[in-house]
């Protein structure tokens, strides 16, 4: 093994670049990007987030969240919806269009997620997660 193969990065970005792929096979349909797909995921799991709030739950830093959900609202996947105490600050709720793609999009995250969970035990898979939450920044 190489010293490029033996590093913890190369491995994980590896690792995800697979994972994307297969992710990629089953929305590329829809036009969304991967990052699109999982923004999407979380507001249609929890409606009326602020933006910051959906880059907090998504990882993402706030300009690149922005980015994401400017696409989604464009492409006709979101809806921004003024928050009536302060008309500064607005709230991302799923479309019509999103809603009613719902069912599919759960299916191929839960499908794709469990195509590689599956390769664990239940107890490495347990065990997997502790270590990746080991190289979490403090």
């Amino acid at each position: 093994m190489s010293e490029l193969e033996r590093c913890v990065c190369f491995q994980l970005n590896r690792a995800s670049q697979k994972i994307r792929r297969r992710y990629r096979e089953g929305i590329t349909k829809y036009g969304l990007t991967h990052g699109q797909f999982f923004m999407l995921c979380a507001i249609l799991e929890e409606e009326g987030l602020l933006p910051s709030q959906l880059a907090d739950k998504t990882e993402l830093d706030r300009p690149t969240a922005t980015g994401l959900l400017d696409r989604l609202e464009r492409d006709g996947w979101v809806e921004r919806h003024t928050e009536p105490r302060d008309r500064r600050m607005y709230r991302i709720f799923p479309s019509a269009k999103a809603i009613n793609n719902k069912g599919d999009f759960l299916s191929l995250f839960e499908q794709t997620n469990s195509h590689f969970v599956n390769r664990f035990a239940p107890d490495e898979w347990k065990r997997f997660q502790e270590y990746l939450s080991r190289l979490e920044l403090p």
